[in-house]
């Protein structure tokens, strides 16, 4: 019985390809920790839109589009969008979510960071190993890598196929509205004042 000789050249091929099919098994999944994530953004003294975004690890996402301030005609505003959406994420998304809020270390991040006031406020609250982080913060007072994951988790709906619904959708953060213009009293009677002859 004459068995065909392997040349190395074969030989090499062959255990090349048996190195890249093993490597083609089902990646593990993630442990991740954090349950629920809600970002929002309020006013500020220019072109902003209040805004909510919740994502939890049903993979189900929420996104409240409000009103928006000095709209302009800058090419961002064409991606604004307003009303309540629902939709889905998919897990490589939060994976991605939760590994770009482990490398800002969220745990160890302040509960405030207000040290401007003209810019846009921001709030963050994460669910997490039964805690819970909450963050306020004005935009141009955060560090610049927690800046840049609140922005991407904020814009996230951009990539997202989501359906508008008439159900109003809770969040927990709050700063998404804006408050109420104060009332006048009725009972105020405003004075004349006094001209000295």
């Amino acid at each position: 019985m004459n068995l065909p000789t392997v040349t190395y050249k074969a030989y090499t091929y062959l255990v090349i390809a048996s190195c890249l099919l093993s490597a083609c098994h089902k990646q593990e999944s993630r442990d991740n920790e954090i349950i629920k994530i809600e970002v929002a953004t309020g006013g500020c003294f220019g072109p902003c839109q209040y805004t909510a975004v919740s994502i939890d690890s049903s993979l189900t996402y929420k996104y409240y589009g409000g009103q928006v301030l000095s709209r302009t005609n800058r090419p961002e505003d064409k991606f604004k969008i307003v009303g309540y959406y629902l939709g889905k994420v998919n897990k490589a998304l939060w994976d991605t979510l939760n590994m770009k809020l482990e490398q800002i270390r969220y745990k160890q991040l302040d509960t405030s960071y207000e040290h401007t006031v003209d810019d846009q406020s921001l709030e963050f609250i994460i669910h997490y190993n039964n805690k819970t982080k909450h963050i306020r913060a004005q935009a141009a007072s955060l560090p610049n890598n927690v800046g840049k994951v609140f922005n991407w988790i904020s814009d996230s709906y951009r990539n997202l196929k989501l359906r508008k619904t008439q159900d109003t959708p809770r969040f927990e953060t709050t700063i998404q509205y804006p408050p109420p213009p104060p009332r006048t009293p009725a009972d105020i009677t405003f004075l004349h004042p006094k001209v000295n002859d």
